[in-house]
């Protein structure tokens, strides 16, 4: 896992537990992923789970948050992915009300376990979209969905401020790398520094908790 508990502060680790994959869902259509693709995947990782049974692998997935809240894939489609991220890819000039309800929808769809890179923002090339944060989060609180804590170094999304506001309401976050190519793994450092800063404790993120308690908030 990225993280580990220590008297209930985050620090940086590089053992791991588990290990999920959540590559885009198809409706980000630069991807080109299919349903036979991500079938194949999820195969290829039941295989290498074999090979090394000493760390859980996830087959996930991460969606598409369309304009109206609804996602890339069917319910009975989605049951079958161990961890589900559903983020907001275009139309970003939504108007305010437009772009809470859009997450609000997201967080109510029950096989949705986590919202990515909440904000959308690239620091220094996009700013971040215009929502009611306290809505979203008294939603995602309301319905059990973590926020991400996307790592990447011109993401930082959530970024602090977002993130103590998202605790104060009850929320769970997910601190993660946004990984690429493997080097990009390290970047999780960054995330957890963004979860100090918003004095986050290990219970508040749930990719630190034990193998058995995540898969019991994933519903596995």
């Amino acid at each position: 896992m990225p993280m580990n508990q220590e008297r209930g502060s985050l620090r940086f680790s590089e053992r791991y537990s588990y290990y999920a994959v959540t590559d885009h869902a198809p409706d980000l259509a630069m991807q080109r992923m299919t349903l036979e693709k991500a079938l194949r995947q999820r195969e290829r990782l039941r295989r290498l789970q074999k090979r090394y049974p000493g760390m859980l692998l996830l087959h996930g997935t991460e969606l598409n948050i369309a304009p109206d809240g609804s996602v890339d894939w069917p319910a009975e489609v989605l049951a079958g992915f161990d961890v589900c991220v559903a983020s907001v890819h275009s139309h970003f000039t939504q108007s305010r009300k437009e772009m809470t309800r859009r997450f609000v929808a997201a967080c109510e769809n029950p096989h949705v376990h986590v919202i990515g890179h909440p904000t959308t923002r690239r620091i220094g090339r996009r700013p971040p979209v215009d929502a009611d944060w306290e809505t979203v989060f008294r939603a995602a609180a309301r319905t059990g969905t973590a926020m991400e804590i996307d790592s990447f170094p011109d993401r930082s999304d959530l970024p602090t401020d977002l993130a103590r506001l998202a605790r104060h309401h009850g929320v769970r976050f997910s601190i993660d790398s946004d990984a690429h190519a493997v080097p990009h793994l390290a970047n999780r450092r960054f995330g957890v520094g963004v979860a100090q800063r918003a004095w986050l404790t290990a219970d508040d993120v749930v990719n630190t908790w034990p193998p058995e308690r995540l898969l019991a908030f994933l519903g596995r």
